[in-house]
């Protein structure tokens, strides 16, 4: 049986095997003419088995073969090693090609990196599996003072030469090569003296020198003024304080972290409530604290940060207005915050301090005494592990946690090692730097768009960004179907800070100010409303959990999750309106993606008249149960469908997009496809579905193709002011050679630009005439 808990005695050893590719002295692979076998083209060089690699690893300490392991490994082991064993059992006896390849060379057979990749032989039987490699580039050791020999250097701290900068993965060529700094973490957990003191040197770069992450904290438009209060908890700053929950703070005011995590069972055993918040402002009980409450209680006190926000002790959870005023606030809560501690591993980890085996953290180097004397060392790395450690990892699968991480102007990731996350830097105990090899992002494309704007990237709009955030957080999960719009709304002001707020603040100037509390409906931007209503889900692959390719189906033997899955999409659109993307039911790896982009020529079929809100309440929020008047008209090509044959496909039917696409020829030269919003939760009688045209894409261009964009509608019958009322059901897509709109002839092709667009002026004329009816 395979074992995790061995730790290897010393960073950097080789097992025979290794050692026979990387002597400590003599040839290597690529020495002299042998580099030839290895430009490109691929060498094959080794053939582990995983119990082979598994065996090298644990039982004799290899550094090397731990990093090829790690290569193998599935993201979802990466944060869940509880689940080793089983995995270890179905793929122990699969091997692996290792393979040698020399990307870049000059004629003196000069190269800067070498990339050691996997390649599996056989069938894999862990969906997910991942076959990454290493890439492997010249080193050197820091050196501490002295003659800058080997013998004067930090063991832990090195060099890794002539890296290629990020950018380079952007296209821009002209970016020079990098030094990056690298660290080798030796301790077997993150809970670690040097590791605090990186932390530190990280919160003091960032909080005197990063203008972005300034700027981020500022908050000048803030939606509330800065008029309501939180409360924290005082932690004091050694071990002989009394813990205790304070009130009347504004969070302008004050210096205090905050805290990402995932509530387990244990988290409303010792939450505030009515009947003890009198109690925890004396003293606080820690006895039956969970321990990711005492871990922060240490970081705290480590950093010199006397306050922390953490939700279950800082908002009353059985006082439902309590709750609204204090959740209302996230963005204000962690914008200002000091730091974000966040628990990345989730449920996986009890706490922020985690257990490690330190091969598995540190970069391998490699190193060999040259015929001079000399010594030579290179050091390995794996490709692309920071991406999955952090935007894969099981915290940032809950919404609200994908909230917090938006609007923490820093963030430091607890996992397998510390990660460092703010505007202008993302770094680790292992590349602490600014240098680094991955351009990772931070997900407050808002604040980091500004910065896009002085490099010679390409900058966000606004449109963009409103669609990537609504992306990135269809895929992730809430306990509560009624938090999905509550879970975003820290993000949503953050958007109204920065782009509605400056729009507001020129009309007052004008004299024409009024209060726009209509700005976002139901999710969705008034100001892009009508492109915003052509949303389908897509499947996105998360490394970190095994590959969605459908929703649960009856056949599974997970009968009691497909029933908790129709029962959350009968919620959903029981609380949402059917035309927003928050009515959809969410299963991980499945997202929201819209269909047609801002830069696209597009004719509207819809007038939207009116948005009618479903609340009372004084803001936006009053829009998130919201119905449409509109003016439109219905395809009357579904006519020629057999929709009895779409909806038995739809009951019987799973595709990977995660919805049932079903497509297939309607009438000589045309095609259709529809994207359901949601598995068949009720009888639906054929008679009364409609297609609800809303735009046409290729209408103004001389051109034979065009494109209908609409929504799959149910008619729900006539309401009381007898206007049609209609409920979506899914995005329908019709691609066509002929006319669309009815009672309106179109050539096939235009013969000139002139002439098509003389046929979308006879459109536009109409629509004032087009009939009423509702959207709810």
């Amino acid at each position: 049986m395979a074992s995790t808990k061995v730790w290897p005695k010393e960073l950097n050893k080789l097992c025979a095997d290794c050692e026979l590719l990387f002597p400590p002295s003599g040839p290597w692979p690529w020495d002299g003419d042998e580099i030839g076998k290895f430009v490109d083209d691929k060498g094959e060089v080794r053939e582990p088995s995983v119990e082979e690699l598994d065996a090298s690893a644990t039982t004799h300490g290899c550094h090397l073969c731990r990093a090829l392991l790690e290569c193998i490994l599935p993201g979802s082991l990466k944060f869940n090693r509880h689940d080793y064993p089983y995995w270890y059992e179905l793929n122990k006896d699969f091997r692996y090609s290792v393979s040698l390849y020399v990307p870049r060379h000059d004629p003196d057979q000069h190269f800067r990196s070498v990339s050691l990749g996997l390649t599996a032989t056989g069938a894999r039987r862990w969906m997910g599996i991942q076959t990454r490699g290493l890439t492997i580039y010249r080193a050197s050791p820091v050196v501490i003072s002295g003659d800058g020999s080997d013998s004067n250097a930090n063991p832990r701290r090195w060099i890794f030469k002539e890296v290629d900068p990020p950018a380079h993965s952007e296209g821009i060529e002209d970016a020079g090569l990098m030094d990056v700094d690298v660290v080798q973490p030796t301790s077997p957990t993150s809970f670690e003296p040097l590791a605090f003191e990186q932390l530190r040197r990280w919160v003091d770069e960032c909080t005197q020198k990063h203008e972005l992450c300034k700027i981020a904290t500022s908050g000048q438009n803030s939606i509330f003024g800065f008029q309501q209060t939180v409360r924290l908890v005082d932690v004091g700053l050694d071990d002989s304080s009394p813990i205790r929950l304070v009130e009347g703070f504004r969070v302008n005011e004050v210096r205090y972290n905050t805290l990402s995590y995932q509530w387990t069972a244990d988290t409303p055993k010792t939450s505030l409530k009515t009947q003890n918040k009198a109690a925890y402002c004396h003293a606080i009980p820690t006895q039956d604290w969970p321990k990711v409450y005492k871990d922060v209680v240490v970081v705290c006190r480590a950093l010199g940060v006397r306050y922390i926000w953490i939700d279950s002790l800082c908002i009353v959870q059985d006082d439902l207005e309590d709750w609204k005023v204090q959740s209302s606030m996230m963005q204000d809560i962690y914008s200002h915050g000091y730091l974000n501690l966040a628990n990345v591993l989730g449920k996986h980890a009890d706490g922020l301090e985690v257990s490690r085996d330190p091969t598995a953290t540190s970069p391998c180097i490699l190193s060999r005494t040259l015929v001079d004397g000399s010594t030579e060392h290179w050091g390995c790395i794996e490709d692309g592990s920071w991406r999955e450690q952090i935007h894969d990892a099981p915290l940032y699968t809950r919404g609200w946690c994908y909230q917090e991480r938006f609007l923490s102007a820093r963030t430091v990731q607890f996992g397998q090692q510390l990660y460092w996350e703010c505007r202008e830097q993302f770094a680790s105990e292992s590349v602490p730097s600014s240098k680094t090899f991955y351009d990772l992002k931070h997900p407050d494309l808002i604040t980091t768009c500004e910065k896009d704007k002085e490099g010679a990237g390409r900058t966000l709009s606004p449109h963009e960004i409103w669609d990537t955030v609504v992306k990135i957080y269809t895929t992730t999960q809430l306990t509560q179907q009624s938090d999905k719009l509550v879970a975003l709304r820290g993000v949503f002001n953050r958007f109204w800070e920065r782009f509605e707020a400056e729009a507001e603040a020129g009309k007052a100037e004008t004299g024409q100010h009024k209060q726009n509390i209509d700005w976002c409906i139901a999710g969705l931007w008034k100001r892009d409303l009508i492109r915003h209503l052509l949303w389908r889900r897509e499947t996105y692959h998360l490394d970190s959990i095994p590959n969605p390719d459908r929703w649960p189906s009856a056949e599974d033997d997970a009968a009691e999750e497909q029933q908790l899955f129709l029962a959350r999409a009968t919620e959903v659109l029981n609380l949402y309106p059917s035309w927003s993307w928050a009515a959809c039911p969410s299963y991980l790896g499945f997202g929201i993606c819209f269909t047609t982009q801002p830069t696209d020529k597009v004719e509207d079929m819809i007038v939207i008249e009116q948005v009618v809100p479903g609340g009372t309440s004084t803001d936006y929020t009053a829009f998130d149960r919201s119905a449409l008047t509109l003016r439109g008209l219905l395809y009357d090509g579904i006519n020629a469908i057999d929709m009895d044959q779409v909806f038995s496909d739809w009951a019987t039917k799973s595709e990977s997009s995660g919805t049932v696409k079903h497509h297939a020829q309607l009438i000589r030269r045309s095609a259709w496809w529809i994207h359901f919003d949601r598995p068949l939760v009720q009888p639906i009688k054929t008679e009364n579905v409609g297609v609800l045209m809303v735009r046409l894409v290729g209408l103004g261009e001389a051109r034979q193709t065009r494109w209908m964009h609409g929504l799959l509608v149910e008619s729900l019958g006539v309401g009381e002011d007898g206007l049609p009322t209609y409920r979506r059901m899914g995005f329908f897509l019709l691609r066509s050679k002929r006319g669309l709109i009815p009672g309106v002839e179109w050539p096939e092709r235009f013969e000139t630009g002139d002439e098509a667009e003389r046929a979308v002026r006879e459109v536009r004329g109409t629509r004032g005439t087009w009939p009423l009816l509702r959207l709810v």
